[in-house]
Order: C-alpha cells, then structure tokens, then sequence
C-alpha cells in the first residue's frame, strides 16, 4: 500500500526512499522508482536520502546538501572522511548538489595560520556533469573560494565567459600560476559574494594541498574581501548524471595550525589478509573478525605515533598488525606528532559484515 501510495502522491519522496531502501528487490515495474537509492552493496555506517542531512564524526560534519534540487540523492558513509554519494540527475543543468565534508578553523585570520593541509582521493563516474572541489569560506561568507581538482561538463563563475580554458566557458585573471608546485588558472566573479575559483592545470583524482598558500596568495593579489578563513569543505558538486551514478570520497583529511606549527599531512594505507601489497585508503570492508587487517600510515620516520581504538585499544607504533574486530564498524584513530610538537590526525574505518 505505500508504494501504491507513492506512486499516486509524488510529493511523498521520504516514504518512497524508506522503501526502496528496505525492500530492494522488488519487482521489475516498481524497480525505477528505487533507482538512485538502491543499496550498495557494501556496508555502510551512516545513509541519507533526505535533501539536507548532517552525519557528525571526530569534528567533521558530511552535508546531502542536495540544495539545486529537491531529490535524486542518497549518500553512504563508513565515515565522514569515506564516504559516497549515489546520484541521478539525468536532466540537470546547473548544481543539484554538493555533498561535502566540512571542518570549521573558526573564523581565524589568515596571519594567525602557519598551515591548513589537507590529503584527498577520491573516484568519479564517467559521462557525468560535475566538480570535485574544495569550497573555502572566509568571516560572514563574504568570499568563496574554490579549489577545482577533476571537472567534466562544468565551468567556474568567472567574469567573462567569452574563452574556452581548461575545457570551460569563462575566463581567467591570471593562467598558469603555481602554488606548491601545482599549476592553475584562476578565475573570479560576482553572485551575491566574491568567487575565485583556482583550476588544476593537470585534473587528478589524489594528492594534497596546503590551502592557506592559496588564500594567501589570493590575498597578496587583492583578490579577497575578508582576510579571515572560516570554514573548508570538500566534496562533488554534481550537475547531471547519466542515469543512477556514484561518487566517491576514499579518504581525505584536514589539518590547521597556527603560532608557526605545521602539522604533518597523514598519508593511510590498509593491508587486507597480510597481504604484500598495501592499499591507500582510510577504511575497507572484511568478511570476518578473523580477517588479519593491517593499518600502516605515513610518514614511516620522524615524530611519534598514538593510537585508539575500539574497547580501549591503543598503541604507540606507526603499524599497527591484526588489529582487533568485530562486528559492524570498527573505527581506529592514529595521531601523528612531528618535531615541531604538532599534531595531525587519521580515523581509519574497518567494517566487518
């Protein structure tokens, strides 16, 4: 009766998601209305289909922010720095959504910050309309500025939109500027806020950044309207997919410091089963709690290492071997101090079936 019910009355998006979520297998004529919320078919800690939704973990906050649109979207998450986003827009035409991970620096001023780093990887569907950005905000959102890493099918706000750079409609103040050794064209324009948006010159799907280098130089260029960071996002702002895709966050992480401490960048790796190879990711899904999992991040010298976990758990190596599981989730948290004294934090999440 409540999928008949659904059906009739469009409106009723939650009922129909509560639904298709607990009844996937359905038969074949109800099946597209399940469509971009079938289950994945991993396991998962945290799920949400509702248009704004916040999952909260070791000071990170996941948004839906599914604000373009009204529905389309569910998304998963092992943690809120591994996560994935289902979505099926297949007639957008400007951004449906933007889920993302959040960390608030409070509004600070940018001379009181030695260093914001920050590590991602992350995977995308083919054919889509997107961008995998950080969205950086300083006091009072009075500028937004964005940091594009992989695009397809969309294009920044710019000034102009009369050129054809980097594969977008808009035009760049300034080309070919490097920053910590990475190339972007950087662009700016006007909504009800200063945008500036930098463009990766080679697209990448990993890799790491200092932000505050680039609202530095944003500053030193006269380009910001607030000297002051406020907050600092990631995630995919998706404008059209064909048909029901996924994007995902592998893992990310985001440091800050101030009073000349730099923390370390944690770089995770996972070992599955003692094997050889080792896996750069902050979170898998095993079969059994007799699965042997090794956790082995970097850097490998220099510094100090200190782990918790699960019923007590801790350690003071940099690998830690056949870490103890059981069912569910299993989340283990490893800080980093380097010689400077300063701290740097990685959650590694290890789902058992």
């Amino acid at each position: 009766m409540l999928l008949q019910k659904a059906e009739q009355e469009k409106e009723n998006v939650t009922v129909m998601r509560m639904i298709c979520q607990r009844f996937p297998l359905i038969a074949v004529g109800v099946l597209a209305l399940c469509a971009i919320t079938s289950v994945p078919a991993h396991a998962y800690s945290w799920s949400s289909c509702s248009q704004y939704a916040t999952y909260t973990e070791n000071g990170y906050n996941l948004y839906t922010d599914e604000w373009g649109a009204s529905s389309g979207q569910c998304v998963y998450a092992n943690s809120s720095t591994n996560w994935w986003s289902v979505a099926d827009y297949p007639d957008g035409t400007s951004v449906q959504a933007y889920p993302d991970t959040e960390i608030g620096l409070g509004n600070v001023n940018l001379s009181s910050l030695s260093a914001v780093n920050s590590s991602f990887n992350f995977s995308v569907p083919s054919g889509a309309s997107f961008d995998a950005a950080y969205d950086l905000w300083t006091n009072n959102n009075v500028d937004e500025v964005m940091v594009w890493e992989d695009w397809n099918n969309n294009g920044p706000i710019a000034s102009s939109y009369s050129c054809n750079q980097l594969g977008v409609n808009g035009c760049p103040f300034a080309t070919n500027v490097s920053i910590d050794g990475v190339n972007y064209d950087v662009f700016q324009g006007y909504t009800n806020h200063n945008v500036v948006s930098f463009l990766r010159i080679s697209k990448t799907t990993s890799g790491s950044v200092n932000l505050l280098d680039l609202m530095n130089w944003l500053a030193n260029e006269g380009k910001l309207t607030s000297k002051t960071f406020s907050t600092a996002d990631f995630g995919f702002e998706i404008t059209k997919t064909e048909g029901s895709q996924q994007f995902t966050v592998n893992s990310y992480s985001l440091s800050y410091s101030s009073g000349g401490c730099t923390p370390t960048a944690i770089t995770p790796y996972i070992s599955v089963n003692n094997g050889s190879s080792w896996t750069e990711e902050n979170s898998a899904t095993v079969s059994s709690t007799s699965t042997q999992v090794d956790l082995g991040p970097q850097p490998t010298s220099g510094g100090s290492w200190k782990w918790s976990g699960p019923n007590g758990y801790s350690s003071t190596s940099r690998q830690i071997d056949d870490i103890p599981l059981s069912s569910g989730s299993n989340v283990y948290t490893a800080t980093y101090t380097n010689s400077s004294g300063c701290n740097s934090t990685e959650t590694f999440t290890i789902t058992v079936n």
